[in-house]
Formats: C-alpha cells, sequence, structure tokens
C-alpha cells in the first residue's frame, strides 16, 4: 500500500458497531487464540444455551475469513448496529454468495467471485470439498444457489447476540474507541502518517523512506492510496490480535486495526521539576493525602469526601481545588454532582520521577 505525500487527505477513520460484534463473535470461535479477551468469553459462558448452540452452528460465518459485507455504512458515524445491519440484508445476493463462499473454502486457492461466476472453477471447488468434508460441500452449494437463508439465519443469530450481551459491550467500548481515533487523527496531524502506522508493528511492516506499508498476506495486491481511492482505518477492540485489510472491489479500501497499540507502549512522560514540586506540595498536607487514599478506589463528591473524612464541604472543595492544580485530579458531572478522581497518569509521572532519583548517574 503506498501513500502519497498528502497521505493524510487520504485517510479516515472509522469505528462500526456491527464490526465490533463480528470481531468478538470472532473471539468466541476461538478463545485460545485471543488472551486479551479471556474475561469477554468467561462473560458469554452465561448466555443462553441455544443462543450458544446457534453461534457455534453458524460460527463458520466469522470463524476465519470476515465477510466484507459485515462493513456496510462502517464509515457512517450516524449508522447503528440496527442500520448497519439493514444494509447487509440490501446487497445483491450475487455480492453476498461470494463472501460466504469465501469463508468456507481455501482463501489461497479460491475467489468467491470466481466461484459465482465460473462453472468450472465452481466444480472443482465442490468436487474438493466433496472428498474432505461433504457437509462443508453441501453448506458452499447452498450458499452459492441461494446465500439468503444462511445470511439471514447467521444475522439473527447476531441480533440475538447484540440483544443479549453485546449491546451493553457495545457501550463501554464505543468512547475508548473514538479517542484511539481521535488519538491517531491528532499524531497524524503533528507527526504525520508513519508514526501512526508504527504502532500497528509487527502485524504491518512500514518503509517510510518509500512510503509503503506492507502486510504479509497470500493476497498479491499493489495499491496506490489516493483520493479517488482513500483508505479508512477502523478501530478495533475485539479484532486484536490480527489486523485486518479489505482490498477487493467492490468494496471499499479498509484496514481494520487494534485499538491498542501492538507495538510496546511508551513510558510516561518524566514530570519536569515544577510539576514535581506542585504534586508534592499538594500531597503534602494530611487532608489531602486522606482524599487521594479515598479517591484511589473509586470516584467521589465533595460531599461524600465530607462526609467520609468529617470535614466541612468548603474545607474539602479548597483541598481538591489544590490537587487539581497541580493535575492530581480530573473532574467530570454525574447529573447534579460532580465527581473527582484521580488523574493515573499524573501519578505515574511522578512515581517514574522519583524513581529516577534513585537511579545511579554517571
Amino acid at each position: 500500500m503506498r501513500f502519497t505525500e498528502t497521505a493524510a487527505e487520504d485517510l479516515g477513520f472509522s469505528v462500526s458497531p456491527l464490526l465490533e460484534a463480528v470481531h468478538s463473535w470472532h473471539v468466541l470461535t476461538d478463545p485460545g487464540h485471543h488472551a486479551l479477551h479471556v474475561p469477554w468469553v468467561r462473560r458469554c459462558r452465561r448466555l443462553p444455551a441455544a443462543l450458544r448452540q446457534q453461534m457455534r452452528e453458524y460460527g463458520f460465518v466469522v470463524a476465519d475469513y470476515i465477510p466484507a459485507f459485515f462493513e456496510c455504512r462502517a464509515d457512517d458515524h450516524d449508522a447503528d448496529f440496527a442500520d448497519q445491519l439493514s444494509a447487509v440484508r440490501t446487497l445483491p445476493a450475487e455480492q453476498l454468495a461470494a463472501e460466504l463462499a469465501q469463508t468456507l473454502v481455501d482463501t489461497t486457492r479460491y475467489d468467491g467471485h470466481d466461484l459465482v461466476e465460473n462453472a468450472t472453477t465452481r466444480d472443482a471447488a465442490l468436487a474438493e470439498l466433496q472428498r474432505t468434508d461433504r457437509g462443508l460441500a453441501a453448506r458452499l452449494g447452498d450458499v452459492l444457489t441461494d446465500p439468503l437463508p444462511i445470511l439471514e439465519g447467521a444475522l439473527t443469530v447476531l441480533e440475538d447476540y447484540w440483544s443479549a450481551a453485546f449491546a451493553e459491550e457495545w457501550e463501554r467500548l464505543e468512547p475508548t474507541l473514538y479517542e484511539a481515533i481521535a488519538s491517531a487523527g491528532q499524531r497524524i496531524a503533528h507527526q504525520g502518517v508513519f508514526p501512526m502506522l508504527r504502532t500497528l508493528v509487527p502485524q504491518i511492516r512500514i518503509d517510510p523512506a518509500r512510503r509503503t506499508l506492507r502486510l504479509d498476506r497470500p493476497h498479491d495486491h499493489d495499491i496506490a492510496v489516493t483520493p479517488a481511492r482513500p483508505v479508512t482505518f477502523t478501530a478495533s477492540h475485539y479484532v486484536w490480535p490480527h489486523v485486518r485489510v479489505t482490498c477487493d472491489a467492490p468494496w471499499p479500501l479498509r484496514i481494520t486495526y487494534p485499538a491498542l497499540p501492538l507495538a510496546p507502549a511508551s513510558t510516561p512522560r518524566p514530570a519536569s521539576q515544577e510539576e514535581l514540586l506542585s504534586a508534592l506540595r499538594a500531597l503534602a498536607a494530611a487532608p489531602r493525602l486522606h482524599i487521594a487514599t479515598c479517591l484511589a478506589t473509586q470516584s467521589r463528591s465533595t460531599q461524600e469526601l465530607a462526609t467520609l473524612l468529617g470535614l466541612s464541604q468548603s474545607v474539602i472543595s479548597r483541598h481538591l481545588q489544590q490537587m487539581t492544580q497541580a493535575g492530581l485530579t480530573t473532574t467530570r458531572r454525574d447529573g447534579y454532582y460532580v465527581l473527582y478522581s484521580l488523574d493515573p497518569t499524573r501519578l505515574d509521572q511522578i512515581a517514574a520521577a522519583l524513581a529516577g532519583l534513585a537511579t545511579p548517574h554517571d
């Protein structure tokens, strides 16, 4: 994938509730390869037995190759899960058949569109599957004859899965994913395209000198990213540890990437001497240290802190103001109340600065 000097103009970012639900279903088809998502796997053990059985039955749709039709309206930030699912149902049967067929065959040997359009290729694939897996061959035959029943079965399972579990999970994930794409955009604005792409190492290889991005796949394409063919980066939590690429017509060019960088996380920025002194002064009083202890477990309002510490709300407010000025606390509004939280980033900076004092220097 080749980028021009003005590549930032040819990049887009998105999140997709439908794609995220699909990737989380993929995790459930083979939990052993998704160590980061063990908590979700364990949570889904509580799903109704009938739904779990249906998810296993239709798991082939998401187990390896993820059909590109799940990317319908993935770039539309106003489209919710139901909107995106409805868009899938309106696609031409030929596109649906080609993508569903791709989930059933060796993608290094067969192309879904060839299976739909070329009788010789189709017969060869069916004959090969007949020798190895007659059930799979029958399913492929059904898909190529009429993909809609299988598609509708898979989408119905996906709707039930969304209602039973993933709608709530999406509420938790969506703000984090939007923060990830905002962070990527800021990095591109200040540093250019390639520092952002570097966070996807080692799954993606980059060559800034040649302005290229490379993924090792048994699928050889040389693509120029241009205004006529832009690329969209879709942030995902559950795609980890994969980086998925859509590069075949008629689908838009897309890279779905883990929202958390795969490269080693950078160390916290060291606090300056002034920041360190300000933070230490803010903590160097028993009431403020007690407040920090109370906030270490959860966010709290001034009313809660006053009750816990036996101080007036006005005194608590003065202490919180000093802590906030020192960057130790942050605030957010919850209805009528303002909740205070410790800022973990600032605490990491202080810890790093103090640890540095104990490090021998030449």
